[in-house]
C-alpha cells in the first residue's frame, strides 16, 4: 500500500516538475516573439537612420535578454522545488501510510498515528499490529519528540500537508 501511494505520489510530482518547466520554455517563448515582433515593427517603419535604427534594435535586444535573465533567475530560485519530494517513511504511520498528524506510542515503542491505531483498537481487536502484543487506548502516550519532528518537516516542506 506505501509503494502504491509513493508511485501515485511520484507520478503527481513528475507531472508537476514537467508543467513547471513547460511554463518557463513558454514564457521564454513569448519573450522571445515580443522582441522578434518588435523589431519588426521597427524595420517597418524606416523613416530613422540605419545607425539609430540598429541602436534602437540593440536596445530591444537587451532588454528582453534582461527579462530572460530575469524569469530564468526566478525559476532558478524554486529550482529547489522541482526535485523530488518525499515524506520520509518515519514520519508516515504504520496503518494508514499517511504523515502522522497526532503520534502516539505504545508500551512495545511503536510510534502510530493516533487516529489510525485507534480505530485498528476498536475494529480488530485491542492488540498492537505489529508486535500482537495486548494493548488498549489508555496505554498510548502521545509521542512529543515525534510531533514537534512532523511540525518542523510541515514547517519546512509545506507541500506534505498534501501527501
Amino acid at each position: 500500500m506505501r509503494l502504491a501511494k509513493k508511485r501515485r505520489w511520484n507520478t503527481i510530482e513528475e507531472k508537476r516538475i514537467q508543467q513547471e518547466i513547460d511554463l518557463q520554455v513558454y514564457i521564454n517563448r513569448l519573450v522571445e516573439q515580443d522582441k522578434t515582433r518588435k523589431i519588426e515593427s521597427l524595420m517597418e517603419n524606416m523613416t530613422v537612420e540605419e545607425s539609430q535604427q540598429q541602436e534602437e534594435i540593440d536596445t530591444i535586444e537587451n532588454e528582453h535578454q534582461k527579462k530572460i535573465a530575469q524569469i530564468n533567475g526566478i525559476f532558478a530560485q524554486i529550482d529547489d522545488r522541482r526535485k523530488k519530494r518525499d515524506v520520509p517513511d518515519v514520519l508516515c504511520g504504520k496503518i494508514s501510510f499517511e504523515l502522522m498528524r497526532e503520534p502516539v506510542i505504545t508500551p512495545c515503542g511503536i510510534t502510530y498515528d493516533k487516529q489510525g491505531i485507534e480505530e485498528h483498537l476498536q475494529r480488530v481487536g485491542h492488540f498492537d499490529p505489529v508486535t500482537r502484543s495486548e494493548l488498549t487506548q489508555e496505554q498510548l502516550i502521545p509521542n512529543l519528540a515525534m510531533k514537534e519532528v512532523i511540525d518542523q518537516f510541515l514547517e519546512e516542506n509545506p507541500w506534505a500537508e498534501d501527501y
